[in-house]
C-alpha cells in the first residue's frame, strides 16, 4: 500500500469550522433525556435546520420532547458533516441551549427566516452557545 492511499485527516481551525457552519443546513443535536418515571438519563439525537449568528448555533422547535430535555438538561452537543467533491468534513461543537425569549434577539438573528425540512409549526426558537467547537476535513472516495 503507497502512502498515497492512507487518508489524511486535516484538523479544521475554529474559524474554518464557523465558516462551515455559515452555511446553515442540517445537523444533530445530542441532548440528555431524563427518563420521568425511573429518572435514569440517556443520550438522544435530533436532526435539525440550523442557522448560525454570531457564533451561536440557532434552530426553531416545536412543543415536545426536544425542548423538555433542553430545559432539564441544557448542555448540549452539536454535529454536522457533509462533503464537496472528494473532501469530507464534520464540525461538533460543545454548549449550552437556550429558549430565546425577546422579539428583538429573535428578528435580529436571523432564525425566522430558518427553514425546516419537516414541514411542522416551530415557533420556539434556541440558541446554543458555544463552549467549544472542532472539526476535520478529509479526502474520501
Amino acid at each position: 500500500m503507497s502512502d498515497d492511499s492512507v487518508p489524511v485527516i486535516e484538523q479544521l481551525t475554529v474559524e474554518e469550522c464557523w465558516k462551515i457552519l455559515s452555511r446553515d443546513g442540517v445537523g444533530r443535536l445530542a441532548t440528555a433525556t431524563v427518563d420521568r418515571a425511573s429518572g435514569d438519563v440517556a443520550p438522544n439525537i435530533f436532526p435539525i435546520n440550523f442557522h448560525v449568528f454570531e457564533e451561536r448555533i440557532l434552530f426553531r422547535t416545536a412543543p415536545g420532547s426536544k425542548l423538555i430535555d433542553l430545559t432539564a438538561q441544557p448542555a448540549v452537543a452539536f454535529e454536522t458533516d457533509g462533503r464537496h467533491g472528494h473532501r469530507h468534513w464534520s464540525v461538533v461543537a460543545h454548549g449550552t441551549a437556550r429558549r430565546m425569549m425577546f422579539d428583538a434577539d429573535i428578528q435580529e438573528s436571523g432564525v425566522l427566516d430558518l427553514q425546516s425540512t419537516i414541514p411542522t409549526e416551530k415557533w420556539n426558537y434556541v440558541r446554543i452557545d458555544v463552549d467549544s467547537i472542532t472539526g476535520i476535513r478529509f479526502h474520501g472516495a
